[in-house]
C-alpha cells in the first residue's frame, strides 16, 4: 500500500513538472528558432526540428495530465488517448511522431538530405494503412527501430562535433524512450523527475559538458 502511494504521488509530481517544464522549454526553443529567423531570414532546419519534437511532446504532456490527473474528463479524451501500445491512439501516434522527428533531426544535423523527412512520410503511411485496414502491428517495432536510431546517432553527432545541445537531447531520448520501452511503473515515474531535471538545465543554458564546441 506504501510502494502504491508513494508511485502515485511520483506519477502526480512528474504528470505537474511535465505540464509546465516540457511547455516552457518549447517556448525557449521556439523564441531561438524566431530570433535566429529574424536575424537570417530563414528558419534553422535543426532547430525547427527541435521546436517540432518538443512541441509534438508537449502536446503529449498537457494530454497526458488530463487524462491520468484525478479530475472529471470526458470519456472520449481518455478512449482516445490510450496511454499504451495496445493499438494506435492519440498516445502511440504522438510517441511515433516525436520517434520519426528523431529521425529526421539525424538527417538533417548530418545533412543527409534524402533522408530529411523519409521517416515521416513512412510514418505517415503506417497511420493511413491503420486508418483503411485496422493493421497496427509494426508500430511499436517502429517506435523501438526509430528511438533506438536516434539515441545512437544523437551520441555520435554529440561527440563527433563536441554539441552540448545534441548531447543534452541524447541523454533527453535516452531516459524519455527507456521508461516507455521498460513500462515499470516506478521507473517510469523517476524518469520522468530525471529528464525534467535535465531539460531545466539544457533550457537554461547550463547544460555544457564539453566547454568547447567545435563546427561539424
Amino acid at each position: 500500500m506504501v510502494d502504491e502511494a508513494f508511485t502515485t504521488t511520483l506519477a502526480h509530481l512528474g504528470y505537474s513538472m511535465n505540464l509546465f517544464i516540457i511547455p516552457i522549454t518549447t517556448l525557449l526553443v521556439g523564441i531561438k528558432l524566431f530570433r535566429e529567423k529574424k536575424a537570417s531570414g530563414k528558419f534553422n532546419i535543426v532547430r525547427s526540428t527541435i521546436f517540432s519534437i518538443f512541441f509534438t511532446f508537449s502536446i503529449l504532456v498537457i494530454l497526458e495530465f488530463l487524462v491520468n490527473v484525478p479530475v472529471e474528463k470526458p470519456t472520449i479524451l481518455v478512449e482516445w488517448f490510450g496511454g499504451l501500445f495496445e493499438s494506435l491512439n492519440l498516445y502511440s501516434f504522438l510517441i511515433g511522431v516525436i520517434s520519426s522527428l528523431g529521425i529526421t533531426l539525424i538527417a538533417v544535423a548530418n545533412r543527409w538530405e534524402s533522408f530529411y523527412f523519409t521517416s515521416l512520410f513512412f510514418y505517415g503511411g503506417m497511420v493511413i494503412l491503420f486508418l483503411f485496414t485496422g493493421f497496427d502491428d509494426l508500430l511499436m517495432i517502429y517506435v523501438y527501430i526509430t528511438g533506438g536510431a536516434s539515441i545512437i546517432f544523437l551520441y555520435l553527432t554529440a561527440f563527433r562535433v563536441r554539441d552540448n545541445g545534441a548531447l543534452a537531447l541524447a541523454i533527453f531520448f535516452t531516459i524519455a524512450f527507456g521508461s516507455v520501452a521498460i513500462d515499470i511503473a516506478l521507473v517510469t515515474r523517476i524518469s520522468v523527475l530525471v529528464y525534467d531535471v535535465i531539460l531545466i538545465i539544457y533550457s537554461t543554458g547550463f547544460f555544457k559538458p564539453f566547454k568547447v564546441e567545435v563546427a561539424s
